[in-house]
């Protein structure tokens, strides 16, 4: 689920105690949140800012909770935002209507600060992970069906041409044919790291960034090779705690991303700021390649989407697994470009506790 300061939340309340109330207890606990007086103003928030979650009284002037329900439920943009409901009252016939309508909870007043995060953590992980289901499918239907059309086309142009084509011909079919079944191979594997990532609990700890580089480095001996690319690295690395096998994964996906499409040859360096505040580290892969534009760079982390631009070539999945292992280990993602200036790929993990220095006791 995504970090709570990277969560918006629409409250919509027309009781000033009651709102204020929830609007404290959220921006405490890190969200960004937004607040209406009201159904008709909510609405329009709504529309305004598309939040990642909305929390409405029911009994409310303009609009009621239940007439701004059957609304989201009719527009396509809102439609897919959680809504929880909170009311001083709700009986079965209401709970019922609300479901129907499509609220995703009911809490009823007075309530706990417990119940409402509880509530909103469920409903986020639920979207989240309709999201995926949803992107999964997608890909499935979309990334997967071209390397298998071509591995079938293939082998029954072979099966046609095997007793009158020559050996090159019959070669050249099968390695095109070999070419499309590793491509299936390896959106499979990615398939299944993206979702061992969610699944799988890790104990974090602090990195051996050096190491962790090294490795990654030699597992791309190959195709640094064979992009005749140059490599430069830190001298020295900060300390993060997160989970090394993830982090390796990391890197590779950025180095082989930099290596494919940073230039010719690619020149890629490696390096880490620690911004201030120094809670987190930013680790970073700068190559010299024609760089994205805007529209490109704000889809490249979507789960599953095409880069329509340079990098139209991937399939996405290798940036969705980066950015499913930053959060999951409390940290982040990005990209600074410009086109034809290179990029700049980053993930930020916390920074590891520094060490605290007893006061010698006095003698």
């Amino acid at each position: 689920m995504k970090p709570f300061h990277q969560v918006s939340i629409l409250v919509i309340e027309d009781d000033a105690p009651v709102r204020q109330t929830l609007l404290d207890m959220l921006e405490i606990n890190g969200f960004s949140v937004v607040t209406a007086a009201n159904g008709t103003e909510g609405l329009a928030l709504a529309r305004r800012d598309l939040p990642s979650l909305i929390i409405t009284d029911v009994n409310m002037p303009g609009l009621t909770g239940f007439e701004l329900l059957e609304t989201f439920r009719g527009d396509e943009a809102l439609r897919p935002i959680p809504v929880i409901v909170i009311s001083a009252k709700v009986d079965r016939a209401a709970t019922r209507r609300g479901m129907e309508l499509g609220a995703a909870d009911f809490i009823t007043k007075p309530f706990t600060e417990e119940e409402v995060l509880h509530s909103i953590a469920t409903r986020l992980e639920k979207k989240e992970l309709m999201d995926e289901l949803d992107a999964f499918s997608h890909t499935v239907a979309h990334d997967l069906k071209n390397p298998l059309a071509t591995l079938t086309g293939r082998l029954e142009v072979v099966g046609m041409l095997i007793d009158t084509a020559d050996k090159a011909t019959l070669r050249h079919h099968l390695q095109e044919a070999t070419k499309s079944s590793f491509r299936l191979a390896s959106i499979i594997d990615e398939l299944l790291v993206l979702a061992g990532v969610r699944r799988q609990a890790v104990k974090r700890v602090p990195l051996d960034m050096t190491a962790i580089v090294t490795e990654s480095l030699e597992s791309l001996d190959s195709i640094l090779r064979t992009q005749h690319a140059n490599v430069k690295t830190a001298a020295a690395w900060p300390v993060a705690i997160g989970h090394a096998p993830w982090i390796m994964q990391v890197w590779v996906n950025y180095i082989s991303n930099a290596a494919k499409y940073g230039g010719t040859p690619p020149q890629i360096t490696l390096g880490a700021d620690t911004p201030p505040g120094g809670d987190f580290v930013r680790f970073w892969v700068q190559d010299t390649g024609p760089g994205l534009d805007e529209a490109g760079r704000l889809q490249m982390f979507v789960p599953f989407t095409r880069i329509s631009s340079v990098r139209a070539k991937g399939h996405g999945l290798g940036l969705s697994i980066v950015r499913r292992i930053a959060e999951k280990l409390g940290g982040q993602v990005g990209v600074e470009c410009q086109p034809g200036q290179g990029a700049r790929f980053w993930f930020e993990l916390p920074a590891a506790p520094r060490p605290t220095t007893t006061p010698p006791c006095p003698a």
